[in-house]
């Protein structure tokens, strides 16, 4: 009894091992400079309504899919997962990244430049068309010299 007992935990462990992913920001950040791409960072977890909306209607949505496969590098971290992530000298879980980088609230949207520091965030539910601006905003580096609510208000004036 006590041996199946064992070979069952072995495998218990073994299967939450393997499935957990082994996120290397660092790495990534290199290969987005190689095509000159921010990194865009989701930060989600499981049981977050806010969460799954934003992946299904937002990030799903054709002009916003779009627009960060054509000028993005995306990465999306799972919290309630067990992958391991680095990012600069640090190594731990998802949910312990967000909270490394200030961004524990979900879901969270982190885009990085090539010298892997975070440019803009923001936190909570965007809907496409909010998103659609941020997206904009990090690609044109609009960040460098104004503000996001100075960029959107140049942005409706100039439709």
């Amino acid at each position: 009894m006590s041996k199946t007992l064992s070979c069952l935990l072995l495998l218990i462990i073994t299967t939450a091992v393997v499935s957990a992913k082994d996120i290397n920001i660092n790495s990534i950040v290199k290969s987005s400079v190689e095509s000159k791409k921010h990194l865009f960072i989701f930060l989600h977890r499981t049981d977050c309504g806010y969460c799954e909306s934003m992946l299904t209607f937002t990030l799903d949505d054709d002009p916003v899919r779009e627009l960060i496969e054509g000028k993005f590098a995306y990465l999306s971290i799972n919290i309630s997962e067990n992958d391991r992530v680095t990012y600069k000298n640090f190594i731990g879980n998802g949910r312990d990244f967000a909270k490394y980088v200030g961004y524990n609230i979900y879901p969270s949207s982190l885009f990085l430049n090539k010298k892997s520091e975070i440019v803009y965030a923001i936190s909570g539910y965007q809907d496409k068309e909010q998103f659609l601006d941020v997206l904009k905003y990090v690609d044109s580096r609009a960040y460098k010299t104004i503000g996001f609510q100075t960029f959107k208000k140049k942005n409706k004036q100039s439709k």
